[in-house]
């Protein structure tokens, strides 16, 4: 066994697949069921089920993995501590949706890939979903947002995974909407001026069920931000709740931004990562990007 055979088996887990897996190894799919088939007998136990959708990781085999990753990840560390560090050009950042993150995202890795190679990958992820792909090791940053009175509890689920936690600044949701909304010149917006009017959501919100004999919501859900932004042109009288968008990203999309008066709810956007983690140089720039992006919105520096 080896750290070798532990990349094999990370790579077995991600794509819930071994000819998958085999393919972007570049090994033939026998070698690696082969490998596979004699780590399993040198262990005395499955590490994976087969399905007929794939594979996943058996219960023991779950906690293997999550131990062959923790010494991936601490090997990284080493080898970054050496002469070459690390890998210079490697970006791997996940974040909430968000227009500002990835409008800043864009701009950096547009200069990054004019002045040297760039080995990118950018998610936008649920607070939990960027928790567990940190402590998978498929990410190595991660910004997760959440109301203010859950900060203890994220910062916990941090603690238990050995992650640094940050936070980067609060906020409150602004509502986003056509110029000419009916309430777009309103001196001042509150929530019951919303309830005639429709709601475009995130698809991939939690969906709270209604209850029988409660009035019907006007709600569209979408997973697209392009879509979203489609259906605010489309429909007369929507609106969607946002992060603070930055006037570029309004003019952008031909939008106007409002408060809402009685919204009292604080978020909070944190910066997560490994402790032991040494940044890459563009992984530094982009924080250092997204910092600068943020002034005036008590966002602090990141790293």
């Amino acid at each position: 066994m080896n750290t070798q055979h532990f990349q094999y088996l990370v790579e077995i887990e991600r794509t819930r697949s071994i000819s998958q897996a085999a393919k972007n190894l570049f090994l033939s799919q026998p070698n690696l069921s082969r490998v596979l088939h004699e780590l399993e007998e040198d262990l005395g136990f499955a590490i994976f089920e087969r399905t007929s959708r794939g594979v996943t990781p058996t219960d023991r085999g779950a906690l293997f993995l999550q131990y062959a990753r923790r010494i991936l990840r601490e090997l990284d560390s080493i080898e970054a501590l050496g002469r070459s560090g690390p890998v210079k050009s490697r970006l791997r950042i996940c974040f909430p949706r968000s227009g500002r993150y990835l409008d800043a995202t864009a701009r950096y890795l547009a200069q990054c890939c004019q002045s040297g190679s760039v080995d990118a990958e950018i998610r936008e992820c649920h607070a939990r979903q960027t928790l567990e792909m940190l402590d998978k090791g498929d990410t190595e940053l991660g910004v997760i947002r959440f109301r203010s009175e859950y900060e203890d509890y994220f910062r916990d689920q941090a603690s238990l995974r050995s992650l640094q936690f940050q936070v980067l600044r609060d906020y409150r949701y602004q509502l986003m909407m056509h110029p000419n909304h009916p309430l777009a010149q309103k001196p001042q917006i509150f929530q019951s001026d919303l309830e005639t009017f429709v709601e475009i959501a995130h698809g991939d919100t939690f969906r709270q069920s209604e209850s029988r004999g409660s009035e019907p919501r006007r709600r569209i859900y979408s997973v697209d931000r392009l879509a979203q932004v489609c259906l605010l042109h489309t429909i007369p009288g929507s609106y969607i709740w946002i992060s603070p968008a930055s006037p570029d990203d309004l003019r952008h999309w031909g939008l106007i931004q409002r408060d809402c008066s009685d919204n009292t709810d604080v978020y909070r956007d944190a910066l997560l990562h490994r402790k032991s983690y040494i940044p890459t140089d563009i992984e530094n720039g982009l924080l250092k990007i997204i910092s600068q992006g943020f002034q005036g919105d008590s966002i602090s520096e990141m790293i």
